[in-house]
């Protein structure tokens, strides 16, 4: 199968969300982009300091002179127009309506290449003889039963040897059984139950699959029982297969941790899982632990200095600090406590005791994580605006 000669890929590429939800797609994506510019154009004010305190940095306290003069100026609009700006939210608008109108590009260009393409021993379903005046069951079906473009499709996608004895588990033989009983000349009064079962047993045209289409599905399916399932990339308006085949059930297919995936038993994944500190061959517990904390202690106080309440004073830095410690404090305590109790002997060496060398990692985490707070605030201090 993957060597079939087709002009698309055996599995749905781009365009099957249904209409419904491509048109709330567009809905949804025209009032955010209302809703960002109007935002765009009316923020000023004390409204700054939700947009333009992340970039700007800590700022000028309302007491300190000029200051008043600043926030009754124009910088208040132009900062958060600098922030947001307006050909910014234009341009996303434009990229987004141009990604739409490819994915549907794309989409039009399959359904029409599925008409048209057509070699000896496809499986495109062809334009049929639609002549039914010589099967009984079809003359003036009632459109209470069924709608005439969904018999059309119905035929179209049913071989014509089958029109007329149609096997029991297709939808042409549920609307055999009822075109027989009920219809001009016929019954003309259904009991609930036969109403309901109408309704459930035959399908709307949307539920109608041809030839090529099923065979896509059965084929999907028969992978997936397998084990195996296609490899898509998510992109606007669905999904882009790629043609590749991911086997990611192992030997035995009830097994749960003989699944594969690319992100754990890909070979990037394990090379840079194994290159962390944690996993690290050839490092001592409190190596392990100075690295893991000054990396967290680090990136830390970023957050609370930028985006803080305090963001906007000459505290921000320090508040952040402050906050960073904190949270290295708090892991670390929590740290200790599940070296207490649950004991890992990951770390240890023979003849130490249980959880030694985690409780080893976790004490030098607490002192890497106050040393990277501690040259972050220092980076912000000396180098921050």
């Amino acid at each position: 199968f993957g060597s079939r000669s087709r002009t698309h890929s055996y599995l749905p590429q781009v365009g099957w969300l249904p209409p419904a939800m491509r048109e709330f797609l567009n809905v949804s994506t025209t009032l955010t982009l209302a809703a960002i510019g109007a935002c765009t154009l009316l923020l000023a004010g004390d409204a700054l300091a939700f947009t333009s305190g992340v970039s700007r940095g800590p700022q000028l306290p309302p007491h300190v002179s000029g200051a008043s003069s600043l926030a009754g100026s124009s910088l208040p609009f132009a900062s958060a127009q600098e922030v947001m700006g307006a050909k910014g939210v234009v341009c996303f608008g434009m990229g987004f309506g141009i990604l739409m109108a490819l994915s549907r590009g794309l989409s039009q260009s399959r359904v029409s290449c599925k008409a048209s393409f057509e070699q000896p021993g496809s499986l495109v379903v062809k334009e049929k003889d639609t002549d039914i005046s010589k099967i009984a069951y079809l003359q003036d079906v009632p459109r209470t039963i069924i709608e005439k473009d969904t018999l059309e499709k119905l035929l179209k996608v049913t071989p014509r040897d089958q029109w007329e004895d149609p096997p029991e588990d297709t939808y042409l033989y549920t609307l055999k059984t009822f075109a027989e009983v009920y219809g001009p000349g016929k019954a003309t009064k259904m009991g609930w139950w036969d109403y309901f079962r109408l309704k459930v047993d035959l399908p709307d045209t949307a539920e109608l699959q041809d030839e090529e289409d099923a065979l896509y599905v059965s084929e999907y399916y028969r992978l997936m029982m397998e084990g195996k399932v296609p490899f898509a990339v998510p992109g606007p308006a669905g999904y882009w297969y790629t043609g590749a085949i991911i086997q990611w059930k192992g030997k035995e297919p009830f097994a749960g941790d003989q699944v594969q995936t690319l992100l754990e038993n890909g070979r990037w994944s394990k090379q840079f899982l194994s290159n962390l500190a944690f996993y690290r061959e050839g490092l001592k517990p409190w190596q392990r632990g100075l690295e893991i904390g000054m990396a967290h202690g680090y990136f830390l106080i970023g957050p609370f200095t930028s985006l803080g309440p305090l963001r906007n004073t000459p505290e921000a830095a320090t508040v952040g600090l402050l906050c960073g410690c904190a949270i290295v404090g708090i892991v670390s305590v929590g740290g200790l406590i599940f070296g207490s109790t649950i004991k890992p002997t990951r770390f240890d060496k023979p003849g130490d005791k249980p959880a030694a060398g985690f409780i080893e990692m976790i004490n030098w985490h607490a002192i890497g994580g106050l040393g990277g707070a501690g040259f972050a605030h220092a980076l912000i201090t000396i180098f921050g605006s």
